[in-house]
């Protein structure tokens, strides 16, 4: 089975634009085919105060299943350089790699919940999100990722901080 995923990846340590351009090839040499990638903004860190992140999504079509794919991004997070702790607040971090959606699925699974259950809160997500799935419909809010966005609370002021270049291989 083919799943098509929205990907929301973030970094605000280190080199952050090479680390998300790290992610991504090794998500498209890996787990599938990279459809899409959105600009890449310069956000305010979102729940504690910190150096800015870098934002962007990509789109992917994959033949992972979904707890699979999740698994490959936690590797990918930590062959990058992620150092995951059991603390429960926000903290810094090389990468930050998290499935926002997958078309017509909703998952409630104690590793992974699809849709991700804060997405439609916040502008680092839904911002790029946009500018590659706009008329893509949330499956439990039924509202499209650009009325999300439209609607969202998230008083965040996003710049773009570079336009997409990555030259990806098929």
């Amino acid at each position: 089975m083919n799943y098509k995923v929205l990907i929301s990846l973030g970094s605000n340590l280190g080199d952050r634009k090479l680390a998300i351009e790290q992610a991504i090839t090794q998500i498209h040499e890996t787990l599938g085919t990279v459809l899409a990638i959105s600009p890449l903004y310069e956000t305010p860190s979102w729940g504690y105060e910190d150096a800015p992140y870098l934002n962007n999504a990509i789109c992917l079509t994959t033949d992972c299943t979904p707890l699979a794919l999740m698994e490959a991004l936690l590797d990918i997070e930590k062959q990058l350089g992620r150092m995951r702790t059991d603390s429960l607040d926000y903290q810094a971090r090389q990468i930050d790699i998290d499935i926002a959606l997958i078309d017509g699925h909703v998952i409630d699974h104690p590793n992974l919940q699809v849709p991700h259950p804060r997405m439609h809160l916040r502008k680092f997500v839904l911002c790029p999100a946009a500018d590659i799935a706009t008329t893509w419909v949330h499956e439990t809010l039924s509202v499209s990722i650009s009325d999300l966005l439209t609607n969202c609370s998230d008083k965040s002021v996003l710049k773009i901080y570079d336009q997409n270049t990555l030259n990806l291989k098929s």
